[in-house]
């Protein structure tokens, strides 16, 4: 989710919604600190992001995934190979994004989606 003020969307979801920060980085070229939060169950997590300074038109764009729903695969051939074999679009071919590798797709009704392979678990 893409919020103007990282830290504050973060300490929300903790404070509100009892999250725990479980990742906190600076992602690259953005003054911006951006989280996964975990929910209390620890069985999901928020990726909060931020969103482009001055135009909020940019949210639609697939490239900056602001706003998407992210799963995270064991083994990224065989989750592509099985999106494939149902007619899923892809938006393109796996990236690398560090150690590890990502994938986007939309929902029937154009939700941009995220699959995740990681090297490590969050």
């Amino acid at each position: 989710m893409a919020y103007r003020d990282t830290d504050a969307a973060a300490q929300w979801y903790c404070d509100v919604l009892g999250f725990e920060i479980a990742l906190k980085f600076n992602n690259p070229g953005s003054n911006a600190n951006f989280y996964f939060v975990r929910d209390p169950a620890g069985t999901c997590f928020i990726e909060i992001i931020a969103m482009p300074e001055g135009d909020d038109t940019q949210l639609g764009d697939i490239r900056t995934a602001h706003v998407h729903v992210a799963f995270n695969v064991e083994d990224m051939d065989e989750a592509v190979a099985e999106l494939e074999s149902k007619g899923v679009k892809l938006e393109g071919p796996p990236v690398r994004s560090g150690e590890n590798i990502l994938l986007f797709f939309r929902d029937p009704e154009g939700a941009p989606l995220q699959l995740v392979q990681r090297a490590k678990p969050l």
